[in-house]
Protein backbone atom coordinates (compact mmCIF):
# COMPACT_ATOMS: atom_id res chain seq x y z
CA UNK A 1 0.00 0.00 0.00
CA UNK A 2 1.16 3.23 -1.27
CA UNK A 3 0.80 6.74 1.80
CA UNK A 4 2.07 9.77 2.12
CA UNK A 5 3.85 10.20 5.77
CA UNK A 6 5.76 13.39 7.09
CA UNK A 7 7.89 11.91 10.23
CA UNK A 8 10.39 13.87 11.72
CA UNK A 9 14.19 13.20 9.15
CA UNK A 10 15.93 12.72 12.73
CA UNK A 11 13.95 10.22 14.18
CA UNK A 12 14.03 8.22 10.51
CA UNK A 13 17.41 9.19 10.15
CA UNK A 14 18.50 7.51 13.85
CA UNK A 15 15.63 4.54 13.35
CA UNK A 16 17.74 3.59 10.12
CA UNK A 17 21.00 3.91 11.64
CA UNK A 18 20.03 1.56 14.55
CA UNK A 19 18.38 -0.89 12.26
CA UNK A 20 21.10 -0.76 10.32
CA UNK A 21 19.29 -0.07 6.94
CA UNK A 22 18.55 2.72 4.41
CA UNK A 23 15.33 1.60 3.38
CA UNK A 24 12.43 3.81 4.70
CA UNK A 25 10.05 1.04 4.23
CA UNK A 26 11.88 -1.60 6.29
CA UNK A 27 12.08 0.62 9.23
CA UNK A 28 8.99 1.93 9.04
CA UNK A 29 7.60 -1.80 9.07
CA UNK A 30 10.36 -2.79 11.84
CA UNK A 31 9.05 -0.01 14.30
CA UNK A 32 5.10 -1.04 13.81
CA UNK A 33 6.04 -5.14 13.95
CA UNK A 34 7.74 -3.40 16.85
CA UNK A 35 4.66 -1.29 18.35
CA UNK A 36 2.30 -3.94 17.94
CA UNK A 37 4.64 -6.66 19.42
CA UNK A 38 4.36 -4.61 23.10
CA UNK A 39 1.27 -3.70 23.18
CA UNK A 40 0.20 -6.96 22.40
CA UNK A 41 2.54 -7.77 25.12
CA UNK A 42 1.16 -5.03 27.65
CA UNK A 43 -2.58 -6.58 26.76
CA UNK A 44 -1.47 -10.08 27.55
CA UNK A 45 0.37 -8.90 31.01
CA UNK A 46 -2.94 -7.10 31.88
CA UNK A 47 -5.19 -10.14 31.30
CA UNK A 48 -2.74 -12.15 33.52
CA UNK A 49 -1.70 -10.31 36.05
CA UNK A 50 1.52 -8.83 37.08
CA UNK A 51 3.76 -10.26 39.26
CA UNK A 52 7.29 -7.90 40.76
CA UNK A 53 10.13 -10.21 40.75
CA UNK A 54 12.94 -9.51 42.83
CA UNK A 55 15.59 -11.77 41.48
CA UNK A 56 19.30 -11.14 42.25
CA UNK A 57 22.44 -11.52 39.95
CA UNK A 58 23.14 -14.65 41.96
CA UNK A 59 19.42 -15.64 41.46
CA UNK A 60 19.66 -15.59 38.30
CA UNK A 61 23.16 -17.27 37.35
CA UNK A 62 21.40 -19.97 39.38
CA UNK A 63 18.98 -20.42 37.40
CA UNK A 64 21.60 -20.56 34.28
CA UNK A 65 23.40 -23.43 36.01
CA UNK A 66 20.22 -25.20 36.58
CA UNK A 67 19.34 -25.26 32.71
Amino acid sequence: MKTTLYVSRELLEEAMALAGTQKITEVVNLALNDFIRRRRLERLADKLGREDFALTLSDLEEMRRDE
